[in-house]
């Protein structure tokens, strides 16, 4: 009877770990997807509202939830308060402590970066069509890691399941 509940346990404890890996990759593509609509929203702000960049960073932080909201809603607030930072700067400071909570891959994260340096100096027409470049980039970077995940979701769950398994007969 031991017996059996040591292999139910070795099995359940082995299967746990990959579904946590798998979960881990899940949350990278929410991740990626919530980037997207932040894009997106600033896009469409551009599009319809004819706003100057910090009104439309501000009404877009209020459409969404969590760190891209106070993301959005801190930049906004910056240039209304007059900080003397550019929106370089103030892009590249919050865009790096959402990083430190939520990270990306580094060429991901790289190209956020680097975007807030060339909002600034644009016109409307050449703002949106950057955020559009940026949503293709994204887009095609999550379609990349849901086909890679695909599959690597398939041999984490067997490897888990055939691990405890394995432990069970080496145990035994």
């Amino acid at each position: 009877m031991l017996r059996m509940l040591g292999v139910f346990v070795t099995v359940a404890g082995s299967s746990g770990c990959a579904f946590s890996i798998v979960k881990e990759r899940r949350v990278y593509l929410q991740r990626c997807r919530e980037w997207l609509e932040l894009f997106e929203l600033m896009e469409n702000e551009i599009a319809f509202q004819k706003s100057s960049l910090p009104e439309i960073c501000e009404r877009a932080g209020g459409r969404l939830t969590g760190h891209k909201r106070m993301f959005l809603e801190r930049i906004g607030r910056a240039f209304e308060e007059g900080g003397g930072d550019t929106l370089g700067e103030l892009w590249r400071q919050e865009v790096l402590r959402i990083f430190q909570q939520e990270p990306l891959r580094k060429e991901v994260e790289k190209e956020i970066e680097e975007l807030g340096a060339r909002l600034g100096f644009e016109d409307s027409d050449m703002l949106r069509k950057m955020l559009q470049d940026m949503e293709l980039f994204l887009k095609k970077h999550q379609k990349e890691q849901e086909n890679l995940n695909r599959e690597r979701d398939r041999l984490t769950l067997c490897a888990g399941v055939m691990g405890g398994l394995l432990l069970t007969i080496l145990l035994l």
